[in-house]
């Protein structure tokens, strides 16, 4: 009968350990919202001590057991000479084990100021951004966007992108030098009778002495460079490929040859028209131009565009003037 008893007995034992387990997960669990939800109060509270407005409603957090997710009804950011956002509500995704990665989400429309650029309404079927501690790097921000469309209130311009996947952080070997890369498809801007589209977009571009981009002046005469490792752009049959280094000039413009290959360039040629890069009366024989070019190079146009002065040139034909990277005055 004794040995019967004590044979129950094991048997309690490794319930006891899951429940220990289960509990000590629980506490964790509740810890990591506890901290989640101190860590918004102190982003507010650092915010609003900086000039920026930041308001919400309820905090609530759910998720048990799988995830920490902490929900914020009705956030709104605005911050001056910059613009405003706001949504119905905003979700906090992290392991409840593990706050160094944090996954901001949303479903709902999103209304969204820009200083200088109206108001807009946007939605997104699929809506993410991630901010990680890294050991390699410090940090990385990383944004995926899909089936994401918004509308201007006041003139009805539009824009959409069908994907986008972007990642933003310091090199592993040198933290001074930020590294962005992006990969866009069905990209569309409508504004003004224009229409501006490109099928894909994939880049990797590189800024050296990025603590000093807030200030162009600042950052030229650090020896700042932006090193294009790599752009692909597609548009119908057109294809664009680029890279090289660019700098500023004495009056922040940029100066610098990018190596280029261009097939079927007229749709590039248009685009660049539709957004006011070029002036409408130089379009069609700038596209005639390097059409011409192309053919005659057995239908891939393989030059340099080379940046000086204020204007940028490729095979010969002016693109261009390029804008001064200083601010008005």
């Amino acid at each position: 009968m004794a040995d019967n008893k004590t044979h129950n007995r094991w048997l309690y034992i490794p319930w006891g350990i899951a429940a220990v387990v289960l509990l000590s997960y629980l506490m964790l669990w509740r810890y990591g919202a506890a901290e989640m939800k101190s860590a918004v109060s102190d982003w507010v509270e650092d915010q609003r001590a900086a000039g920026v407005e930041v308001s919400h409603g309820a905090l609530k957090a759910d998720g048990f057991p799988f995830f920490l997710r902490l929900h914020i009804e009705d956030p709104y950011i605005a911050a001056p000479e910059t613009g405003a956002w706001r949504t119905e509500r905003l979700t906090i995704d992290a392991l409840p084990y593990d706050l160094n990665r944090l996954i901001f989400s949303t479903r709902t429309e999103q209304f969204v100021s820009l200083a200088g650029h109206g108001d807009w309404r946007m939605s997104a079927e699929d809506f993410r951004i991630s901010i990680a501690n890294d050991k390699r790097r410090d940090w990385v921000f990383a944004a995926t966007i899909g089936g994401a469309t918004a509308r201007r209130d006041e003139d009805g311009a539009t824009a959409s992108v069908g994907s986008l996947i972007l990642d933003l952080s310091p090199e592993e070997t040198d933290k001074t030098i930020l590294t962005l890369s992006v990969l866009a498809t069905e990209a569309q801007v409508t504004a003004g009778g224009k229409n501006i589209a490109l099928d894909k977009l994939q880049t990797v571009v590189a800024a050296s002495e990025a603590y000093a981009l807030a200030d162009p002046d600042l950052w030229r005469k650090a020896g700042g460079a932006l090193q294009i490792k790599g752009v692909f752009a597609q548009l119908e049959e057109a294809r664009f490929a680029a890279a090289g280094t660019l700098r500023l000039d004495g009056e922040g413009r940029p100066q610098g040859d990018l190596r280029t290959e261009i097939i079927a360039p007229a749709p590039f040629v248009h685009l660049l028209g539709d957004a006011g890069v070029i002036a409408p009366e130089d379009v069609e024989s700038a596209a005639a131009s390097l059409t011409l070019a192309s053919i005659a190079a057995g239908g891939k146009l393989t030059a340099p565009i080379e940046f000086k002065d204020g204007a940028a040139h490729v095979a010969g034909v002016r693109l261009t003037g390029v804008a001064s990277g200083r601010a008005n005055p």
